[in-house]
């Protein structure tokens, strides 16, 4: 009885121990070894925008608008069904039809060098209200990739792709849990302009996944 109230406690720290070294072991796998993304693009009339004008930018105070909303240059619901394409090399880490004022959602999480701090950064960049998508969790696209075609959310709205370039990885769908600053989003335009060609770099580099929140019963990664 004696030996076995002895080995009580060192049951304890053996469990704490296992306890500790799975979670942090979890903890580690939530990385994806990818290649850095070489440059940017945007996302229609590839690769300059060509036949395409931003209808709507960003604005983070007032009638926020997180986003660009790109609309073909003949009007209306001209541009519905045109092809989309991923801006830069990276990973779907979102891909589904979450309904209500989003429709079809495509978010691909990148990995680039800036060239000024020579720091790894990421980003990710949101593709909304699309007709249809052909991407889904966890593919590895290229620039150009086409993931989908303009939508209009099923005819809420007028035909256009609205598309977002976010600084933090952890906003998801939830975008209201952030800030509205511009340490979490960026101007599209200006972020593709700035990176529009980077040095080509050989390896793979760890990019953070499991990052975006679930959002109505939909998880990515």
């Amino acid at each position: 009885m004696k030996v076995f109230k002895n080995t009580i406690p060192v049951l304890r720290v053996l469990l704490l121990a296992l306890f500790v070294f799975c979670t942090t072991g979890l903890h580690a796998q939530q990385t994806l070894k990818m290649p850095l993304a070489d440059g940017f693009d945007f996302p229609v009339g590839k690769p300059n925008a060509d036949g395409y004008y931003t209808a709507r930018g960003v604005r983070l105070s007032g009638a926020v608008h997180y986003g660009e909303d790109w609309n073909g240059r003949s009007g209306g619901d001209t541009d519905l069904g045109d092809p989309v394409y991923a801006c830069g090399d990276g990973v779907v880490v979102w891909a589904y039809n979450v309904r209500q004022g989003w429709g079809n959602v495509v978010i691909i999480r990148h990995a680039y060098r800036d060239p000024t701090s020579g720091q790894v950064k990421f980003c990710d960049s949101l593709y909304g209200h699309l007709n249809e998508f052909n991407v889904k969790v966890g593919q590895m696209v290229k620039r150009g990739h086409k993931l989908g075609t303009i939508g209009s959310n099923f005819g809420m709205y007028p035909a256009h792709l609205h598309f977002e370039i976010r600084h933090n990885i952890n906003v998801g769908m939830l975008r209201d849990n952030v800030p509205r600053d511009f340490t979490n989003w960026a101007v599209p335009k200006d972020f593709i302009t700035k990176y529009r060609r980077l040095n080509r770099e050989w390896g793979n580099v760890p990019v953070p996944i499991g990052t975006c929140p679930e959002y109505q019963g939909f998880k990515g990664l």
